[in-house]
This record gives C-alpha cells, structure tokens and sequence, in this order.
C-alpha cells in the first residue's frame, strides 16, 4: 500500500533522529473531529441514510474490506476535486467517519477517552490511553495517527515521526499524519522533507488551508535560498 505516498518520505521518517532539533514554535494543529459515541442501531441507521442518497455506488457485492476501500477511492476523488473549502471539508468528515470506525467499539472508546484528555491538555493520561489502542490495536491506523500528535506536543520528536509513519504504511492517504509529520520535519530544521509532507498532504486535500499555508511558505523560503 506504497501507491499512495512516496517510500522515501516514509523511510526519512523511520530514520528520524533528532540531532538538527531547533526551538520553532510548532504550527497549530488541525481542528480534528472526536471518535463518535456508539449507539444500538446506528450502523443500520447509517445504512437507510445512505440507501436514500441518489445516485449511490452498489457496494452490496463487496467484502467489508473491498467496500470500505472502494468509498475511500471515491471520497478521495471528491476531496481532490472539490471545488471550495465548504464541500471539501464535507467529504474530509465523510474520510474520517471511515478513519475512526475501527471495528471495535471497545477500541472506539478508549480512542474517545485519549482524544477528550488531549484536547483539555492532560497529556499523560492521553498517553496511557492511546498507547492501549495501538497496543490493541496495530494495524488501526487513527490509533498511530492521534498517537504521534501527542508525541509531536510531547517534542518527542522520533516517535513522533516512527508514528505518524506507521499511520502512514496503514493508510498512506492520512493527510493528518503527513501533516504532523511535516510539522516534525519543520521543528527538526529537515525543510525539504517537511515540504514533500505538505505536498503530498496537499495532493489528497487541496482545499485545506493550514497545509497550503505552510506548503507555499516553505517553497518560498527554499526559492529565497537557492537565490
């Protein structure tokens, strides 16, 4: 599953290394929705939801792996053609509905509990959480992903940059890890590949302005260089 993302950002990740650490201020994280509450009867309520929409793919024929892959094909054509930041925010949700479902509703929770203590900055307690879920969990991508933006807050870079990589070799279109892993490039002083970060991140979500926003400031900064 390399298709998606160059193996070299990936491996530059793996290496990480801290040596070039330098005192950046990180950029502000991306608003990123919470784990859903699990509720009885909610999947089919989702599926007479969705039975309603008009001109809908047939997925009945597929395994509920082949179905989950084929809606992230088409929600990602969608996200890279959207044509304002309104709807391409809309199908980011629909993605991320997909990203955070993993299967388990034991595993949802515990996703919950680690993304509410992060986002009211009680790190330490996040930590013991999310390190259940990919302990749980490995190959739950979101788990990796949330996982290194606490390392990232923590400025335990390497990790950092390991996680946010394994997210990546779950779900190479994670424009979320790509995003942090830029983020830890950029703090580490390792431009060129923070920008390959953002550009990939870029490719999949043009509509996303944070990830623009840095993308075009790093291009100018290493063209103000080369001159």
């Amino acid at each position: 599953m390399m298709r998606y993302i160059t193996s070299g950002l990936i491996l530059a990740a793996l290496m990480g290394g801290t040596a070039y650490a330098q005192t950046l201020p990180p950029p502000e994280p991306l608003p990123v929705p919470q784990p859903p509450v699990t509720t009885p009867g909610a999947d089919k309520a989702d599926q007479a939801q969705e039975a309603d929409k008009p001109d809908q793919p047939d997925y009945s024929k597929l395994s509920k792996s082949a179905e989950r892959t084929a809606r992230l094909d088409e929600m990602f054509e969608r996200l890279a053609a959207a044509p304002d930041a309104e709807s391409a925010n809309l199908v980011a949700e629909e993605i991320w509905a997909i990203w955070l479902d993993s299967g388990s509703p034991s595993i949802n929770l515990v996703l919950r509990r680690g993304s509410d203590a992060q986002s009211k900055g009680k790190n330490a307690k996040a930590r013991r959480f999310y390190d259940s879920v990919t302990g749980l969990s490995p190959d739950y991508a979101e788990g990796w992903a949330r996982s290194a933006r606490l390392a990232l807050e923590e400025k335990d870079f390497s990790r950092a940059l390991t996680e946010a990589a394994q997210a990546l070799i779950i779900e190479p279109r994670h424009f979320y890890a790509l995003w942090t892993m830029g983020n830890v490039f950029e703090q580490l002083g390792r431009t060129e590949e923070a920008l390959e970060a953002y550009r990939e991140a870029n490719k999949l979500y043009p509509e996303l302005k944070a990830v623009k926003d840095r993308k075009e400031a790093l291009e100018q900064q290493l063209e103000g260089a080369v001159l």
